[in-house]
């Protein structure tokens, strides 16, 4: 009868009768994923060991890998300004059931979570809690995360990656130390593509040990994203946009990415496409308080000042960067002769804000207001603030002359003369140095150009209204020789020129 009998079935693993060597072939092949180290590989790494998990012979280390693979998933989310898709929770709650591993404490889920270091270039400011809540959180559990970090470190890929997390971004304590003392506590993994790329994004960016990984593994999609970072601070935007667009290729829904456009664009002086590029940010994550004042500041410079006092309501609404959302609000109001809503504004950003540009923007409301005290009290405070400022120097001047303060007016707008004249030697260098550079895109160039144009002509403005009123100061003074000095240039000027002429014929 045992012979009748049919052969005996090999040994199940659990679904689709899958046995232990094809089992533990695909976990071997799903740590491989996690070693291999970009963002797809974790994912994918993430989906096989939770299909894996299914099968009893393997579940437990299935669980495991899931924690592993779903946290550094969520890291490297977090790290690169990437939509949080909710790989953390996933690990916690796998985490939840799965026993207790030499080294890895139950608190270093909770520690990842509290880690806010992010890749060095890429913007993570957002207009809510979060990252705040994190550090203050990180700061009242140091001594149990630290711990709980540096034990897990030579652990597994986990321990190893948010260690070093740790050690690159937030340890104050290690500031000053090399990156093979960082690097250190995870020998065995050190060349892993995993830990390559956390070494080459610890304290800066390495572009060759970037263009390596991605060489060596095209699977690396978020590389070219930071190599194009890199290409900003060079200030090549036709390398940085090709770039970019690699990356948006590959995730076309990513917060930091399209704010970094939105950068290029608007460095670029193409503000549509800026303003467009920040709107799409913050509709991916509409708490992104940079991506918002991208758009503000785009819509300002477009002259849609409608347009950008309304893209401020959601800043003002989420209580984050009121002093920008104020500022901006103001700045719009003036433009649109609000001087009433502007100066509440302004008001209310300088509460907030400690710069040069607030108190500038408000003598220039008061000035409009006819309010000359208040004016020169604010360009005053500016020009401390900033002395490299030839507008508001100028300003400064010309309040001073409407208030006759002749000796003071001679003054102030010598040396706004003399820093006007300084900033077109220098605007005139860079459209040089744009003319001279390699580009790809003749229309960028233009705009370029044409935008330092526009501000040598606001200059070459300022500085005729410098010099005619500098000869009225002298006139008033009864200086005739310096009167005369400062009347004849500006003799041919089409607004100052007929005044001019009146104070030489009167000098005679």
């Amino acid at each position: 009868m045992p012979a009748c009998s049919t052969a005996g079935r090999p040994a199940s693993a659990g679904e689709g009768g899958l046995n232990a060597a094809r089992a533990q072939a695909r976990l071997t092949a799903a740590d491989r994923l996690v070693r291999a180290g970009c963002y797809d590989c974790l994912v994918a790494a993430y989906r096989e060991f939770e299909a894996l998990t299914a099968v009893p012979v393997v579940a437990a280390a299935a669980a495991a890998g899931v924690v592993r693979a779903a946290a550094l998933a969520a890291m490297r989310e977090r790290e690169l300004g990437m939509v949080d898709t909710g790989y953390l929770t996933i690990a916690r709650n796998h985490g939840a059931a799965v026993p207790d591993a030499p080294g890895r404490a139950p608190q270093l889920l909770d520690a990842v979570a509290a880690l806010t270091g992010v890749i060095y270039g890429v913007n993570r400011r957002l207009a809510g809690d979060d990252e705040l809540d994190r550090s203050i959180q990180f700061s009242r559990n140091r001594d149990t995360y630290v711990k709980a970090l540096r034990d897990a470190a030579p652990f597994d890929e986990l321990g190893a990656y948010a260690w070093a997390t740790y050690m690159c971004r937030i340890a104050a304590e290690w500031r000053n130390a090399t990156l093979d003392e960082i690097f250190v506590a995870s020998p065995a993994l050190a060349d892993t593509p995993l830990m390559l790329f956390r070494r080459a994004t610890c304290r800066g960016l390495d572009e060759r040990v970037l263009e390596t990984l991605l060489q060596q593994d095209p699977r690396f999609g978020e590389v070219p994203y930071l190599l194009g970072l890199i290409a900003v601070g060079r200030q090549d935007l036709d390398g940085s946009e090709a770039l970019f667009g690699r990356a948006h290729d590959w995730r076309p829904r990513w917060p930091s990415l399209l704010q970094a456009m939105g950068d290029v664009a608007m460095t670029a002086e193409d503000l549509e496409n800026a303003a467009a590029l920040y709107g799409q940010a913050s509709a991916v994550e509409p708490r992104s308080v940079d991506a918002r004042l991208g758009k503000v500041r785009a819509l300002t410079y477009l002259g849609r000042h409608e347009d950008a006092i309304a893209a401020t309501d959601p800043l003002l609404a989420s209580n984050w960067s009121l002093g920008d959302a104020r500022y901006w609000r103001a700045l719009n109001e003036a433009e649109l002769q609000r001087y009433d809503e502007a100066w509440a504004d302004v008001e209310e950003a300088g509460k907030l804000l400690l710069n040069s540009d607030v108190p500038k923007l408000a003598g220039i409301i008061a000035y409009r207001r006819h309010e000359l005290d208040v004016a020169r009290a604010r360009f005053e405070q500016s020009r401390e603030r900033n002395p490299a400022d030839c507008e508001v120097r100028f300003y400064l001047g010309v309040v001073r002359a409407e208030q006759s303060a002749w000796l003071e007016t001679a003054d102030t707008l010598m040396r706004a003369g003399e820093c006007l004249e300084q900033l077109e030697r220098r605007l005139r260098a860079e459209i040089a140095a744009i003319a001279a550079r390699p580009a790809s895109r003749p229309d960028r160039r233009a705009r370029q150009i044409a935008r330092r144009e526009r501000e040598i002509a606001s200059a070459a403005r300022m500085l005729a209204a410098s010099w005619f009123n500098i000869a009225v100061a002298y006139f008033n003074l009864s200086q005739k020789n310096e009167a005369r000095l400062f009347a004849e240039r500006v003799v041919d000027d089409d607004q100052f020129g007929a005044r001019a002429r009146e104070i030489l014929a009167r000098l005679k």
